[in-house]
């Protein structure tokens, strides 16, 4: 694998993200659809830690090994696959370690190679180490359904990194263990990393996560989030599972310490709490099926998606129509697909809200 051990002169380029809204957008929002949060709330064992746990301790730094979440985490897994606690790195949201990771392997004029529609926002990170994205295009007229052999065929001994969003944002599809484990195979060969994002991950099931395939190949990255399925999106945690030979040159650029206690603390709560992850899929699966159904028969498109997975790319008759602003319109936020590479405006992400019909009484 290509390991840089600096980034010299990062190019700057312009943040632009779904997250930040003008406030008079936000005054005219009904019914939020654009984060990815767990519109089913977090765990109620969660919330009586928080009430009994001990804050006379905010006063002493976290533990900078995170020993008892990693353990949970390795506990988490068990039975799946069997995790070391030398593999787990925990990190201020997913987002930091992804972050981590490019300043690993991305300097001015490294490529990173993805497929589109993606989440936007590493592409972005990419770019601005002064690395280039390619991606390969998902066909609408497939439903953006991912296919394996075109992106393993774009694959190059040129590419630092290969990143797989699993489930997919925008479209919430899930991809398959089998074809995750191809493309780790074809860029092992060409001495190339894999990086897979599975920040909403907790809506699969364990068995098709490539958390199971880190113990084989050492070019292999996952990472993932406590914001999504877990519910704990105010308190920014997430973990990466890497190799040992990762994990030395990782350790040299992360920011001790970036996760407080109490975070720490209130996902090895979470983590143990198995009847409410469960919960939150047969609540989505209910509620997007009934959405998704109500929408076709108005009309609209639904692309390539899991049952469970809360979130969804919809699109509209009228390749003409920002769908965006017509369901701001009726109250309804979500994020457009032109904040997506290779995306139309004529496309929205939808990530469904608590129930169905309300979504549905002010379209």
């Amino acid at each position: 694998m290509k390991i840089i051990s600096s980034v010299k002169h990062p190019k700057h380029v312009e943040k632009e993200s779904y997250l930040i809204e003008e406030s008079k957008i936000r005054q005219r929002v009904k019914l939020d659809c654009s984060l990815g949060i767990n519109h089913f709330g977090v765990s109620e064992k969660v919330l009586v830690a928080a009430r009994e746990y001990d804050w006379s301790k905010v006063f002493d730094y976290p533990d900078p090994t995170y020993e008892d979440l990693k353990k949970t985490i390795c506990a988490f897994w068990s039975g799946y696959t069997e995790l070391k606690i030398e593999q787990v790195r925990i990190g201020f949201g997913a987002a930091a370690i992804l972050d981590g990771l490019n300043r690993i392997f991305i300097e001015p004029g490294s490529k990173v190679l993805g497929y589109s529609p993606q989440w936007p926002d590493y592409a972005e990170w990419v770019e601005i180490r002064g690395g280039k994205y390619e991606s390969v295009k998902l066909k609408p007229e497939e439903s953006f359904k991912f296919d394996v052999e075109r992106l393993v065929a774009g694959i190059s001994e040129e590419h630092c990194i290969i990143f797989i969003d699993n489930p997919n944002n925008p479209t919430g599809q899930v991809i398959g263990l089998g074809e995750i484990e191809e493309i780790v195979k074809r860029a092992k060969r060409k001495d190339v990393a894999v990086v897979v994002d599975e920040a909403y991950g907790d809506y699969m099931e364990k068995k098709d996560s490539a958390i199971g395939l880190t113990d084989r190949y050492q070019n292999l990255v996952v990472v993932r989030s406590f914001s999504k399925g877990l519910g704990l999106g105010g308190m920014r945690v997430g973990y990466g599972i890497l190799s040992s030979e990762l994990n030395k040159y990782y350790d040299r650029i992360n920011i001790p310490l970036s996760v407080s206690s109490i975070s720490t603390y209130l996902a090895q709560i979470v983590l143990a709490d198995e009847d409410f992850i469960h919960g939150c899929w047969t609540m989505v699966k209910s509620e997007k099926s009934r959405l998704i159904s109500r929408l076709r028969e108005k009309g609209y498109s639904i692309s390539e998606t899991y049952d469970s997975c809360p979130i969804f790319l919809l699109s509209g008759a009228d390749r003409s129509v920002d769908l965006r602003d017509e369901l701001l319109k009726k109250g309804i936020l979500t994020v457009s697909g032109g904040d997506y590479r290779d995306l139309e405006s004529n496309y929205v992400r939808v990530n469904i809200p608590r129930s169905a019909d309300e979504f549905l009484f002010r379209l």
